[in-house]
């Protein structure tokens, strides 16, 4: 698409996230405009058509949305247990798919969802927010201009209020490690090759409110730790360990600093996401991108094949909390 044409992009499930976080993102990038919306509720269309004027085609039913003459791209915020039903349908469709992870609520049905993913020929792109923002890339430049020397560990944590999900049938690892997981390994410039899941066993189903992964990134040792049962703050953390300094990145704050043994007090630099967040830390950064993919015709770095990696990583720590011991990520040869 030329820059001079007008990007019409169709919301499935208008709720409070695609109120607060999708619509204002949007508004903000010249050249694209939510023109249709779908949603379940009465009151859910109702408020669609308040946020996107009398204009605007809303509908009960979302595959009314995809429809090229209609829209020319969909972006979907609907509960998890309709991710799959939803999100393959738009893929199915040709359109280009911006969507939220999971691929599904049922480890079982992730793998053909990966690989109806893998196999669609459209734009895709997941909202790993984290993932875009101007920090990450920042610690990602350092940590490859060798500011701190070879890389020897790395972790990222996360503490949040939200709770575990009684009676999930996915753990807390599979959930997360999309969001959490992709910037420490952009950050890395590596990816796991095996995982190693520890938890209890305190909360009803898969998804406790703790988890610690191991993560083998072939020669550097790395963590996620995430607790979402947390008195703390919502907040998530990396740091990167090397064998000449140390860098740690606050990510919400936008923060970071490092050290090395040639400088050793901490230098400080602040990389923040656009502001006001669109409801989280990097959200108008992961859009706006999305938008970018879409009229270049390029795979944003959120695409397909990040995706389909980070659910295989996901599932690996599945099969981890089943055996009790590491688990190789199956990435096909």
């Amino acid at each position: 698409m030329s820059e001079s044409d007008l990007i019409r992009l169709g919301v499935i499930g208008f709720g409070s996230w695609a109120l607060n976080a999708y619509i204002p993102a949007v508004e903000r990038i010249p050249g694209a405009e939510a023109v249709a919306a779908a949603g379940r509720s009465d009151a859910t269309r109702k408020g669609a058509l308040a946020a996107l004027g009398p204009d605007a085609f809303v509908t009960p039913d979302f595959r009314e949305l995809l429809d090229p003459d209609r829209v020319d791209a969909v972006m979907i915020a609907v509960t998890e247990d309709q991710h799959a039903v939803t999100i393959g349908a738009a893929l199915d469709s040709g359109l280009p798919v911006f969507y939220e992870p999971p691929l599904s609520d049922r480890p079982g049905q992730i793998p053909d969802e990966i690989e109806r993913l893998s196999s669609a020929g459209q734009i895709t792109h997941a909202d790993l927010e984290l993932s875009y923002l101007p920090v990450a890339d920042r610690a990602a430049a350092l940590i490859a201009d060798g500011a701190i020397g070879t890389r020897h560990s790395a972790s990222v944590t996360m503490t949040s209020g939200w709770g575990p999900v009684p009676g999930s049938e996915v753990s807390l690892a599979l959930q997360l490690i999309p969001w959490y997981l992709d910037p420490l390994s952009r950050v890395l410039g590596k990816r796991p090759s095996r995982v190693l899941v520890q938890e209890g066993s305190g909360v009803e189903g898969r998804m406790q409110s703790r988890t610690l992964v191991q993560l083998d990134f072939d020669g550097v040792w790395g963590t996620f730790d995430a607790n979402v049962q947390s008195v703390g703050e919502l907040g998530a953390w990396i740091a990167v360990h090397g064998s000449d300094g140390d860098l740690e990145v606050d990510l919400f704050r936008g923060e970071l600093k490092y050290r090395s043994r040639q400088n050793p007090d901490w230098q400080t630099e602040r990389h923040p996401a656009t502001q006001p967040h669109a409801a989280w830390p990097g959200m108008h950064e992961s859009i706006a991108a999305f938008i970018s993919a879409l009229r270049t015709g390029g795979e944003s770095r959120t695409g397909a094949t990040t995706m389909a990696d980070l659910q295989l990583t996901g599932l690996a720590a599945e099969a981890s909390i089943d055996s009790g011991s590491w688990a190789v990520v199956e990435r096909p040869e």
